[in-house]
């Protein structure tokens, strides 16, 4: 009886792990359609407006702003509120920005509406990482984060290969309106749905870890409403090994930030490729990061448990690489667009596929109960790189008249950085 009772709790266990984990990615999915969906629109954009690749470069920088800002603070709520209220306010705000998207008269009130939008992903990514870590079995984390941040992937693909298409027929306003009502509609439908309940695993191998139990749970409430924000940074600041893999994240950052910021109109502008062929690219891009998100999981978590920062090596190595590949590009002739699509596929394994295994190290070095405040404090680093990168990418770019400084400069920079930071085990 005793035996059955536990195989029916760890049945149990297992739809509850699931139900949470499918809810989290299918937010994750409108999240990434209405960010990166939005990118492969700037082609459009850039001709309505006329503008430079550098300006272009600003409206990441004006999306990063607030998202980085408020990085920190954001965890901290995500530690004290749970997942389920964050993702609602979230992907809500996000939803409601893009409506004033569609209708905004001019490239600067745009750049001031991604103010606050980053205020939407500021909140999503600590929440989305901290729903995950505590349902996930600690042995399988980092594949779990990893598929959940393909899920972001997911979206971002099917955004870069619908939106230009919706954009060519109906302009790219009514692109951002449609995003915006699907935003809208899965926020309302994840909170709704998102499961809660209580779950005792002291006597279970499987270690779900019930998804509100951190939050819910009387003792750690009190835990979590007493520790103030100042003690619970000072905690994580004094955790060494932690605050070296936070201040890695610039690299991710830089690397991640320069590609979806530039990329369409790299393909569109610098190879010539008309915008339907330069999303589905795009597009290719993200198929990387998914392939990259759960494969770089599934390796960290086999191979590199004890030794996670060689994994970490091996990610910047590859972006490294890629990016000095595509600096070599302008040398060629006539690129072949098969060549083109590996190409944007190998570029998204690394700079958009190193999330599930990076924040897996923060979450494991971080512990349950600063699983937030430390996504916070990582994502303050990560979202710098993403502030900087655009325009320092933008601007080689005017000064050259194409991007072929930008992927060499760039090339050299993740390269010695990753080195210094990760070759010589100092994390």
């Amino acid at each position: 009886m005793v035996l059955l009772a536990k195989e029916e709790q760890q049945k149990k266990d297992y739809s509850f792990l699931l139900r949470t984990l499918l809810i989290i990615s299918l937010s994750y999915i409108a999240t990434g359609l209405s960010q990166n969906g939005f990118l492969c629109l700037l082609p459009f954009i850039r001709e309505e407006f006329d503008l430079t690749r550098v300006r272009i470069g600003y409206y990441s920088t004006s999306f990063f702003i607030s998202a980085t800002l408020l990085a920190i603070f954001s965890g901290n709520i995500v530690d004290k509120l749970g997942p389920k209220k964050n993702i609602l306010v979230g992907i809500g705000c996000t939803g409601i920005v893009l409506l004033f998207y569609g209708i905004s008269p001019s490239y600067q009130i745009l750049l001031i509406l991604a103010i606050f939008a980053g205020l939407g992903w500021s909140i999503m990514t600590p929440a989305v990482i901290k729903g995950t870590v505590i349902v996930s079995p600690s042995e399988k984390e980092a594949f779990f984060l990893g598929i959940v941040q393909a899920s972001y992937n997911v979206g971002s693909l099917a955004g870069a290969s619908l939106l230009p298409l919706l954009a060519i027929n109906l302009g790219w306003r009514m692109s951002v309106q449609t995003i915006a009502a699907f935003a809208l509609l899965t926020a309302l439908l994840a909170y709704i749905f998102y499961p809660v309940q209580k779950v005792n695993n002291k006597d279970n191998n499987i270690n779900v870890r019930d998804t509100v139990a951190i939050l819910e749970s009387e003792n750690h409430v009190e835990e979590a409403k007493t520790l103030s924000f100042k003690d619970s940074l000072l905690t994580i600041l004094k955790n060494k090994s932690l605050f070296r893999i936070c201040i890695l994240g610039i690299l991710f950052g830089v690397s991640e930030g320069s590609v979806v910021s530039h990329f369409a109109v790299f393909l569109s502008e610098d190879l010539s490729l008309n915008p339907v062929i330069a999303g589905f690219c795009f597009g290719t891009l993200y198929v990387g990061g998914i392939i990259g998100l759960i494969g770089w999981g599934w390796i960290s978590d086999h191979f590199f448990k004890k030794k996670r920062q060689i994994g970490l090596f091996i990610i910047s190595l590859v972006i490294g690489v890629m990016f000095l590949l595509f600096s070599f590009y302008f040398n060629t002739p006539s690129i072949n667009p098969f060549l083109i699509i590996v190409s944007s596929l190998l570029l998204g394994l690394g700079s958009i596929g190193w999330s599930g295994a990076y924040f897996a190290v923060v979450g494991e070095l971080a512990g349950e109960r600063h699983a937030g405040i430390a996504t916070g404090l990582a994502l303050v680093f990560i979202r710098t790189g993403m502030l900087l990168a655009p325009i320092g990418f933008g601007y080689l770019a005017d000064l050259k008249g194409n991007y072929q400084y930008s992927w060499l400069f760039f090339s050299l920079l993740i390269i010695a950085f990753s080195y210094l930071f990760l070759s010589r085990k100092r994390i």
